[in-house]
């Protein structure tokens, strides 16, 4: 019977993975980079959970004394199958994208709007890291909640960290961008600060394409004491019509 459970439970395991929903990223939206691809992270997350779980199960029911504990510890790496999994999920619920005023960062399927216009600070930032560093965080992302990453995995990229009010970071790979440009023209159109580490030449073309996309920036108006005197000099000049 152990055997029948077993493999009943391997097809019941198959059928609820095959079940899952697979969350599609809107239009526009940029996801993280799955170096390998995500099927690897579960074939190994299902391979670490069938075969440690299973030794751990089965040495506790069975054995006695030390082989006890040996299969109590088999549950050390049958745990790390979560870990995998964890990653999966967290590529496929993740993603940003932008509109005009702001961008929304979605996150373990967790959705965030931000607005240009509450944005503390913007930088570019050179993020350099070795192979591995880079790997694990492009892979696993942010471990804190006002914190929100989506990196390309190279050991060096121009990173645009968004800095909210309250201290909440976004930190993107620029390469994962699709139009940047775009982006730095919305921020200057919503009259956020441009980012700091762009030349001023930068600025100025970005400033010379918004204008002639959505115009020049719209004329100051008259002071309060121009408009005084304005109207001072037509009532006068009213009177005097009248009195002549």
């Amino acid at each position: 019977m152990s055997i029948l459970s077993s493999l009943l439970c391997l097809v019941a395991a198959a059928g609820i993975y095959a079940a899952l929903p697979h969350p599609s990223a809107p239009s526009g939206a940029v996801r993280p980079i799955s170096q390998p691809p995500l099927i690897v992270f579960d074939l190994i997350g299902f391979s670490l959970g069938i075969a440690f779980f299973s030794l751990a199960i089965i040495g506790m029911s069975a054995a006695t004394g030390g082989l006890a504990l040996a299969a109590l510890l088999a549950l050390l790496p049958a745990c790390a199958s979560l870990i995998f999994f964890a990653v999966a999920v967290r590529h496929e619920t993740s993603w940003v994208r932008f509109f005009g005023n702001g961008f929304e960062f979605t996150q373990f399927g967790l959705r965030v709007r931000v607005l240009y216009e509450e944005l503390k600070k913007v930088e570019v930032r050179l993020w350099q890291a070795s192979g591995w560093v880079a790997w694990f965080q492009a892979t696993i992302g942010s471990l804190g909640r006002k914190s929100a990453v989506l990196l390309n995995g190279a050991q060096s990229t121009n990173t645009l960290v968004f800095t909210r009010q309250d201290g909440a970071k976004f930190t993107i790979s620029s390469e994962l961008l699709p139009d940047l440009q775009r982006i730095l023209i919305g921020m200057d159109r919503a009259g956020a600060e441009l980012p700091e580490g762009i030349s001023e030449w930068q600025r100025k073309k970005i400033r010379k394409r918004r204008e002639r996309m959505y115009g020049g920036p719209p004329d100051q108006e008259p002071e309060t004491e121009q408009l005084d005197v304005a109207r001072i000099a037509a009532l006068i000049e009213h009177a005097r019509r009248r009195t002549s």
